[in-house]
């Protein structure tokens, strides 16, 4: 797993599991943060075809919209490829923007990361 601290209050790492590629979110995704992330599930879909890609939000503090904007994106760009995007792990802050904005029956939200 290789860890990316440029995103400053967010630190984004990409990895490996399984047949997976894992992008860990942690700390608070904001607006400064989102174009790290782009880059990040970019590369996480142009690893493997069709792309299964992980984001795990273990760690993650916070997200703003900008920040769930871009997770939707890259949602829509995987299943556009006949791939899966799951977010494994999610804080109860984390699990509570997602009920809150509706997007916790969107996307394919698990308590652990995938085998």
């Amino acid at each position: 797993m290789v860890a990316d601290r440029r995103a400053g209050a967010v630190e984004l790492s990409l990895g490996r599991r399984g047949g997976w590629t894992t992008v860990g979110v942690a700390g608070e995704l904001t607006l400064t943060g989102t174009a790290a992330l782009e880059e990040h599930l970019a590369r996480a879909m142009a690893g493997q075809s069709p792309p299964q890609v992980v984001v795990d939000v273990g760690a993650m503090t916070f997200c703003d919209s900008s920040g769930l904007n871009v997770l939707l994106h890259a949602r829509k760009q995987i299943l556009g490829l006949c791939g899966r995007l799951v977010l494994a792990r999610p804080t109860d802050r984390v699990t509570r923007i997602l009920r809150t904005t509706g997007l916790d029956r969107v996307f394919d939200v698990r308590d652990a990361l995938p085998a």
